[in-house]
């Protein structure tokens, strides 16, 4: 972090770091990452003009290039933690630190039945991928 003006009081919001929840059902990927440390990534597609992620889908429109591709997550829908519907890619990593982050934890998104989805073209709790 670069500080400018700092008062070292937490007295609006505060910065958490996040982890992954994927136990019981919610295993879309192939190694377990539960409890693990979501590290941070910003990136920049030169040269592109729109930036756009496609949820409940993998593939991009024909004329489109599709940069990565994996599942929607989000935080736990009864957790108090605010979040956004975020792309994962498919090859997700973890930062191991020597205690838990207290903060959000992600899970992989399901489609929710009778919640403003129709079935088909959604299945009812299966995880949904996004490019």
């Amino acid at each position: 972090p670069v500080y400018v003006r700092y008062a070292d009081k937490a007295w609006g919001g505060i910065l958490y770091g996040a982890q992954y929840n994927m136990q019981g059902r919610h295993q879309p990927y192939t190694d377990s990452f539960s409890g693990g440390n979501i590290p941070c990534a910003v990136c920049e597609a030169k040269g592109k003009k729109t930036i756009f992620m496609l949820p409940a889908r993998n593939l991009c429109p024909s004329n489109w290039v599709r940069e990565y591709h994996g599942y929607l997550m989000s935080s736990l829908y009864h957790h108090d933690h605010s979040s956004q519907f975020l792309c994962f890619d498919d090859s997700i990593e973890k930062v191991d630190l020597r205690h838990n982050s207290a903060g959000s934890q992600f899970a992989p998104v399901a489609a929710s039945q009778g919640h403003g989805l129709r079935t088909p073209p959604y299945v009812n709790a299966r995880e949904l991928t996004c490019a």
